[in-house]
């Protein structure tokens, strides 16, 4: 660490995971194939490749229960964790689940049994829905605001990491990018709990048939794993802090550079419809919005179930404007500890 506080609020997430990757990855186990900087650690045990992953959703930062459930929070805490999982190529298998519930705060201090209840039981149809089983965890209190960890544990048959990329590789998104930023600002505008998964919303400030899948997108994302058919994938990542910035990190682990398409970019209807009326930019939900949980990968095959957005370069990072003018790759996506 030197004297310009590299690490920390001054420069933010990035910084802090190289200092620690630094620090720490000189020590790596002889069984640890893929570790520090990856979706998730890859250890070689018994065999076969265990994938290990954790993630941690604070509330103020990764949730608000002033338009946030319980059921949709623990949804999403799970879906977050096995996303990172299919993000390597793998499927989940176990979970861990640590809570750090505070009774002072307003949101729970009267109903935390409540709270737990169906924090719990959100968490239970998403392991549900992905085939996973709870296996342990922590209880504890929180003094301010709650708390929420979850480790996912899986397996591959071939794990993918970011850094296979090699240039003239084709780049492709799974899905429409976007939704979940654009539902995170039409929430702002409800203020209120709403409950998309039982088709329970309302039709201001746009028609809820608008409204419900950039919101459902937000509040409880399903992350599918993507079918790759017979083509063979040289990186990959989830898109979890903005395709601009996610595109970075890859190519920065793979040594590479990279040219996407405007045109190419999927957007939904109710994306762009939505923005519109917000007197928001679509293609800046889409670079920089996050939490689309969708993935980002690169191929030298062609591979018609996914979106085509771009190639892989030796170096650079370009942008390649409708008009097929030429920029650099706008900077931004979110980052913890910068504001």
């Amino acid at each position: 660490m030197g004297s310009d506080d590299s690490i920390g609020g001054q420069v933010g997430e990035l910084a802090l995971v190289k200092y620690i990757r630094d620090e720490f990855g000189a020590g790596l186990l002889k069984d640890l194939t893929i570790g520090i900087g990856d979706d998730a650690a890859v250890l070689k045990v018994g065999g076969r490749n265990l994938l290990i992953s954790a993630d941690t959703m604070c509330e103020g930062v990764h949730f608000d229960l002033a338009f946030a459930t319980a059921y949709q929070v623990g949804f999403k805490l799970v879906s977050v964790n096995v996303s990172d999982i299919y993000a390597m190529g793998g499927a989940p298998e176990w979970f861990l689940l640590t809570t750090s519930l505070s009774s002072g705060t307003s949101a729970t201090s009267a109903t935390s049994d409540r709270f737990a209840r169906e924090f719990l039981s959100g968490v239970k149809a998403a392991l549900n829905l992905y085939g996973a089983a709870l296996i342990g965890g922590d209880v504890t209190s929180s003094r301010s605001g709650i708390v929420l960890t979850g480790i996912v544990l899986g397996g591959a048959k071939s794990p993918i990491s970011r850094k296979g990329a090699r240039a003239g590789d084709k780049i492709y998104v799974s899905g429409v990018l976007g939704d979940s930023a654009c539902g995170l600002e039409l929430l702002k505008k409800i203020m209120a709990p709403v409950a998309p998964e039982k088709d329970d919303g309302p039709n201001k400030p746009l028609p809820w048939e608008i409204m419900r899948p950039l919101i459902t997108r937000h509040l409880m994302p399903k992350v599918i794993q993507q079918d790759f058919g017979t083509a063979t994938v040289s990186a990959m990542m989830d898109i979890s802090d903005g395709l601009s910035l996610d595109l970075r990190r890859l190519c920065q682990e793979s040594g590479v550079g990279a040219a996407i398409y405007e045109n190419n970019i999927p957007m939904s209807a109710q994306m762009t419809t939505a923005a519109g009326f917000l007197n928001k930019d679509p293609l800046k939900f889409s670079l920089c919005g996050g939490e689309d949980y969708e993935y980002l990968f690169t191929s030298a095959d062609k591979i018609d179930t996914a979106h085509y957005i771009g190639d892989i370069t030796d170096s650079g990072l370009v942008f390649i404007g409708k008009d097929g003018r030429q920029m650099d790759l706008m900077d931004c996506g979110y980052e913890h500890f910068k504001t």
